[in-house]
């Protein structure tokens, strides 16, 4: 995943919290590594990425939230 892609991910996010500093650290590391064609920059701060996202996922879990209501499950034909 490009760069832009993660950017206009993270804006078009749910969260109304924005960027957290690391989070943006973090894509302006994996700019650099694009611009200066270093993949080992470029996959150092991808997994930083996604640590960054998982922990806030995880978060997310943590606090829950409302159910919503799932429709029953059919009848069995037998």
């Amino acid at each position: 995943m490009n760069f832009s892609v993660q950017a206009r991910c993270c804006r078009m996010g749910r969260s109304n919290k924005g960027l957290l500093p690391e989070h943006a650290r973090a894509l302006i590391k994996q700019a650099i590594g694009i611009i200066n064609g270093d993949p080992r920059i470029v996959a150092e701060a991808t997994v930083e990425i996604a640590a960054i996202r998982a922990d806030r996922l995880s978060e997310k879990q943590v606090r829950g939230g409302h159910r919503r209501r799932t429709k029953p499950p059919p009848p069995c034909a037998t």
